[in-house]
């Protein structure tokens, strides 16, 4: 692997960890919570729990835990480094070929 190649694949996996963060909370959040005050007065359940915390210096609106700012940095790394990686991949078969 060259140097190129290597800068390349960390922009990339960078790209998509921004694109990822942007994605999950500027569209997933309002589709999956478009009213944070529900929660004043009703229950979560267990997988909510998970990804979303409701905390008293939040105004006991849903704020993301650890575990989705984790999940969703992973997932954007992931996928942002594959993309380039498929397209360098099919680069070279076409070189060789």
């Amino acid at each position: 692997m060259n140097a190129k190649r290597v800068v390349l694949i960390i922009l990339s996996s960078l790209a998509g960890i921004i694109f990822a963060f942007v994605f999950n909370y500027g569209i997933i959040e309002k589709i999956l919570i478009p009213n944070p005050c529900y929660y004043h007065t009703h229950e979560t359940n267990k997988v909510f729990d998970l990804f979303y915390g409701l905390h008293a210096s939040e105004g006991f609106h849903p704020f993301p835990t650890l575990l989705n700012f984790t999940i969703t940095g992973a997932l954007g790394a992931v996928l942002g480094a594959a993309l380039p990686i498929c397209c360098l991949n099919k680069l070279n078969r076409r070189k060789t070929a």
